[in-house]
């Protein structure tokens, strides 16, 4: 029973608990508590004789440091990789070194089919449920008429140019006049 009564008048010390209705909170704060004195003891704190002030000081230190650890870098220190999305954005590298692969994990829009103004609509996900509320986002009413049409978008992909970083469909009218651009600047 010396252990347990340890444990206890350890959590004592310092607890983290407070009145709350939902029953899983004091589950959380009783965890955090034996956490907290588990780390104190695994500490080098526990060697000095007053255990009541090491404590109190490893709960300081302890706070402190996560504090240091929070902080946020400073947008300077922050680097992003420059965004293309434009066909005239072209890096004048040989013609055999671009290639159009997978680049992308989420769609992006075609830029050739945006610049020549290829928009298609977008795909009818099936039918939708009888009295159910329309989306906004999916579909637009123009001004001054009564008919409702789904909105026009250019085609998304996550393929492109592997030099360019610019994104193309895999159809032949957008990537075949993005290597024609290359060769004539040859």
């Amino acid at each position: 029973m010396l252990g347990v009564d340890l444990a206890d008048q350890r959590r004592s010390y310092y607890n983290t608990q407070r009145p709350y209705v939902k029953t899983w909170k004091p589950l959380w704060h009783f965890l955090l508590d034996v956490i907290l004195v588990n780390c104190f003891l695994l500490s080098s704190y526990t060697s000095s004789n007053n255990t009541r002030d090491t404590h109190k000081q490893f709960r300081k230190d302890l706070r402190q440091a996560l504090f240091e650890q929070s902080t946020r870098l400073p947008r300077e220190y922050k680097q992003k990789a420059p965004v293309r999305y434009s066909t005239s954005d072209i890096l004048w590298y040989p013609v055999d070194n671009h290639k159009l692969m997978k680049l992308f994990t989420k769609q992006k829009f075609c830029s050739a089919c945006i610049e020549a103004g290829r928009e298609t609509r977008t795909p009818h996900r099936g039918r939708r449920k009888a009295l159910s509320k329309l989306s906004p986002n999916t579909v637009h009413r123009p001004r001054n008429s009564k008919s409702w049409k789904r909105r026009s978008r250019a085609p998304r992909t996550t393929f492109g140019c592997s030099v360019c970083q610019i994104p193309f469909c895999r159809k032949d009218e957008c990537w075949l006049p993005h290597l024609e651009r290359l060769n004539s600047k040859d």
